[in-house]
């Protein structure tokens, strides 16, 4: 089975393709980082609050590590190559292998993700006569990205087993949060924060704006999504074959 994650891996960060891939990863706390412009405004702040506010959207990585997730699958479906793999591994190996490595790939990602942010963090920061603040909310912060996009990746390889269609993964692990999830929190965000990607996030920043879920709540809603999606995959796995 290490051979099939191992091969997994490789197979995720291979070829041209991958950069396009990666660089869509980081979209997401990006567009949270521009979708409130109070962001930048850092004059007055002490050095922990000016962090915290910047830091805040890669609480959203967990959309980027599931989209990365996904790519395992999708990529092979849009190659056509995946009728290949799964006569030459079983099924069970071949999505097993594929959920574990998108999520070792996904999770590898947003470590990525997080270094190069905190890097521009600080010039930001320094730019304003600040400096980056170590205190207990930023280390809560980091773990909860990473909790996020440990839970965030197997959701998106599930999603790419479901629909097997690299645009449409895409339209679901990207548009639907970035078009849908922030809208519904802004209208009704009793509704939305159940939902996978505010759930995850609210890891990273629990109780935000108090519209997102605590972090308890939030991780049993995630852990929820995980199961469900992994169990539809397997099910659709099953059933239907390249």
């Amino acid at each position: 089975m290490k051979h099939v994650v191992r091969s997994e891996m490789l197979r995720s960060v291979s070829g041209f393709s991958v950069t396009a891939i990666y660089l869509v990863a980081v979209l997401m706390p990006v567009f949270v980082l521009f979708s409130d412009g109070t962001r930048f405004e850092l004059a007055g702040l002490d050095a922990g609050t000016a962090t915290i506010r910047l830091l805040e959207p890669l609480a959203w990585c967990a959309v980027s590590a599931a989209f990365v997730g996904a790519y395992g699958v999708t990529r092979e479906c849009y190659y056509g190559s995946l009728g290949r793999t799964l006569t030459s591994v079983t099924l069970s190996r071949a999505f097993w292998g594929k959920i574990v490595g998108g999520a070792v790939v996904g999770v590898g990602t947003v470590v990525g993700i997080l270094v190069v942010w905190t890097l521009g963090v600080g010039l930001v920061l320094a730019r304003s006569g600040l400096s980056l603040s170590w205190d207990p909310n930023a280390w809560h912060l980091y773990g909860g990205a990473l909790l996020g996009a440990a839970l965030g990746a197997p959701i998106g390889a599930a999603v790419g087993w479901i629909v097997r269609n690299y645009y449409a993964a895409a339209a679901l692990l990207i548009v639907i949060p970035l078009a849908l999830e922030f809208t519904l929190l802004r209208v009704a965000p009793e509704v939305a924060r159940f939902s996978p990607g505010l759930a995850l996030a609210a890891l990273g920043v629990p109780g935000h704006q108090n519209r997102m879920l605590e972090f308890g709540p939030a991780l049993g809603v995630g852990l929820a999504w995980v199961v469900v999606l992994i169990a539809t995959a397997w099910l659709v796995a099953a059933r239907r074959r390249p």
